[in-house]
């Protein structure tokens, strides 16, 4: 995988033969074992949390990883904050600048997804390359708070003629438990005058909705993404027909206080440029908390 881009460059490399066409989730333990006996410094890899496993599972903690964000699962603390920041990071790494922290390799525990419950399964430790903060914690599971509190406040303010697209999270999906509604604490729906009109709606479902549109949204404990982690079925295009104001944000306050900012990445380098800046957080019942994305603290 990469040979054909690296094909007509002035770069040398080498090409590991592993595996076939049908790539096999060995063939990726093999291939990094290959790097390790090669003497490698850090192994990069494309993927989500399924993929850091793997790897973890053969550098342990003797050579530094580091993930490129590609996958549907981004929860391991391993990770890039988009690709043009794994870059960056590479970058400062040939340049000695860059130094190495052990981080929890996470994935969600697909027993209890079938369930419809969003757990997290510890898997091991993994050093991985830091330089500012362009590497995301693990999801740390901050439980508590008032979530009741918030979503009571959310649907007093609710109108009957708006959609409100809710994204996953317990904190969003509170609001479904109040209306008495059955819900996926990874699913993205779509309510309209407090019945749930799109269950599990992907990006041309939520493309096609008419009229005024709120997208109600709460960041991942520990790494702070409010955007392209866990909820990419709300679109860039989206995004950008409702624009910055047109995002409600939850959030308990002791999540909050463990962030340093919040993340949006898009894949769409203008849309994250227009919901940069600063978000007035619902922690409470009438009670806000201010925080910026992490390009403006």
């Amino acid at each position: 995988m990469g040979e054909q881009y690296f094909r007509g460059l002035n770069f040398q490399f080498d090409v590991i033969g592993v595996g076939g066409e049908d790539s096999r989730p060995e063939d990726t333990v093999e291939a990094v074992q290959v790097m390790l006996n090669r003497g490698v410094k850090v192994v990069v890899f494309a993927g989500g949390d399924g993929t850091a496993r793997l790897v973890s599972k053969v550098t342990g903690l003797n050579v530094p990883i580091l993930g490129i964000p590609t996958g549907v699962k981004m929860h391991s603390g391993v990770f890039a904050e988009t690709p043009r920041a794994a870059a960056v990071i590479l970058e400062a790494f040939l340049d000695g600048k860059t130094r190495t922290e052990v981080r929890e390799v996470v994935d969600v525990d697909e027993e209890e997804y079938r369930k419809g419950r969003y757990t997290l399964k510890f898997y091991g430790e993994a050093l991985t390359l830091t330089y500012g903060n362009l590497v995301a914690l693990s999801k740390a599971e901050i439980e508590g708070g008032n979530k009741e509190e918030i979503a009571k406040f959310v649907l007093e303010k609710m109108d009957d003629q708006t959609y409100y697209v809710l994204g996953p999270g317990s904190t969003v999906k509170e609001i479904e438990r109040l209306l008495g509604i059955p819900y996926n604490a990874l699913s993205v729906d779509v309510i309209r005058g407090g019945r749930r009109v799109v269950e599990g709606a992907n990006s041309e479902q939520l493309l096609s909705l008419k009229g005024q549109i709120k997208v109600i949204l709460t960041p991942i404990g520990g790494q702070g993404f409010l955007l392209g982690r866990g909820n990419q079925e709300i679109s860039p295009e989206l995004l950008r027909r409702i624009g910055k104001e047109g995002i409600i944000v939850l959030s308990t306050l002791e999540k909050l206080r463990s962030l340093e900012c919040l993340r949006v990445d898009t894949g769409d380098e203008q849309v994250d440029s227009i919901l940069s800046g600063y978000y007035r957080v619902i922690v409470g019942y009438e009670e806000y908390y201010v925080i910026g994305t992490c390009n403006n603290t």
